[in-house]
């Protein structure tokens, strides 16, 4: 399997490991929405890293 695509495919689990925990954090008062908010852009960051390898690696294997 291509490098990208597991790439893409393990920050696509982890954004819904995320939202999983991030939903029970905020239900059980661990979390505010706000601290949550806030994580989110770490983690969109690893799933644009990963669209861009894939993208990469789409143009350079056809």
């Amino acid at each position: 399997m291509n490098p990208a695509t597991i790439a893409t495919v393990n920050a696509l689990i982890e954004i819904g490991v995320f939202a999983f925990k991030s939903i029970k954090a905020v239900q059980n008062g661990d979390k505010t929405p706000e601290e949550i908010r806030a994580e989110w852009p770490a983690i969109s960051a690893k799933l644009e890293d990963a669209w861009t390898a894939w993208e990469a690696a789409g143009k350079t294997n056809g």
